[in-house]
């Protein structure tokens, strides 16, 4: 494997909630065959490269111009909006977090942390701490605009994934969308700097994602990479230029019984360019909690997929332990503690 599986999934959205009922309109071969790859791509390896998403080209080359400009303000400015402990929005500057449990240099990336927007007055604000409204730089209309539509995009997106990965596991797809309500999904704006060091500089240190699917904009500078199911090998995960890098996090891992794997990945700092991405992760509301959905007849490396959790708590703990002063998590949060 040189690459990680690409997918078209245009055959699985119909663009309304009517996906599975659609169906006989539709050209059965090529949805089966497109559930089929998708499937097993984010069983066997947890990354694909999907094309046919239909989110325009021309927005998301707007969001990585906006994400540029953002990061351009100055550096006093951009401080004034650092994140808190008690607010998860807002400005990480470079080398502000450490790798959760682990003895090795900071990240070497700055970023703009974003949350599902929620007025301050919502009920669900004081029943979870990490609601509450965006902290938006200042003339930054142009960066809203264009964030927020994309992210609309990616949660159409989600929801086709979704709907299509709960028909593979012969799920009621219910099951999971309903839990994307006033949901907990994020976004993170990045910047990593140039490498300034010979050798392969980390921008992010192996992790695994905590939520369902990650979706993320083809980068034509590069750097990300990943650890397939039962590899030791880091294989770069590229796409054509039209595709969006997609992967399952922990999350969803544990709904599919461990079918679909969250795959450890890292971005390798780009040496004489600078990187903009900005992932969309999709989390299920504060109060869900994580079990199992079905069972697999298939080999599980760790007990991780068979846990309980709720997602407010696993949420809320991989925040705070982000703190140097904090505790860092354990394997019943984050199974990815070894490098």
């Amino acid at each position: 494997m040189e690459s990680i599986p690409i997918v078209n999934i245009s055959s699985l959205d119909t663009g309304t909630e009517r996906c599975l009922d659609a169906v006989l309109g539709q050209k059965v071969q090529k949805r089966q065959e497109a559930l089929a790859e998708l499937g097993d791509a984010l069983h066997r390896v947890g990354f694909v490269a999907i094309q046919g998403h239909s989110i325009p080209s021309e927005l998301i080359a707007s969001v990585r111009e906006e994400v540029a400009t953002l990061f351009a303000r100055p550096h006093s400015e951009k401080l004034k909006l650092t994140v808190t402990p008690n607010n998860y929005r807002g400005y990480i500057p470079m080398g502000f977090f450490t790798p959760n449990g682990k003895v090795q240099e900071a990240d070497q990336y700055e970023a703009y942390k974003l949350h599902q927007e929620i007025s301050a007055s919502d009920r669900i604000v004081r029943a979870c701490p990490l609601y509450g409204p965006n902290k938006w730089p200042k003339k930054s209309v142009a960066l809203k605009d264009v964030v927020m539509e994309y992210w609309q995009e990616c949660d159409r997106v989600t929801k086709v994934l979704l709907t299509a990965l709960s028909e593979h596991l012969r799920l009621d797809r219910r099951l999971i969308l309903d839990s994307l309500t006033k949901p907990l999904t994020n976004m993170t704006l990045l910047h990593y700097p140039p490498s300034t060091i010979a050798d392969d500089q980390l921008g992010i240190h192996p992790h695994k994602d905590t939520d369902l699917l990650t979706i993320l904009a083809g980068d034509p500078v590069g750097g990300l990479f990943v650890r397939p199911r039962d590899s030791e090998k880091w294989l770069e995960a590229t796409g054509p230029d039209d595709a969006l890098i997609v992967n399952v996090g922990d999350m969803l891992e544990i709904w599919s019984g461990g079918y679909f794997m969250s795959t450890p990945h890292k971005v390798v700092s780009p040496k004489g360019q600078h990187r903009y991405s900005f992932p969309y992760f999709a989390v299920p509301r504060y109060d869900v909690h994580l079990e199992s959905l079905v069972s697999h007849d298939i080999e599980i490396e760790n007990s991780f997929t068979h846990r309980t959790l709720h997602v407010g708590d696993v949420s809320a703990k991989i925040w705070q332990s982000n703190w140097p002063d904090a505790e860092a998590v354990d394997e019943c949060y984050d199974p990815y503690i070894k490098g």
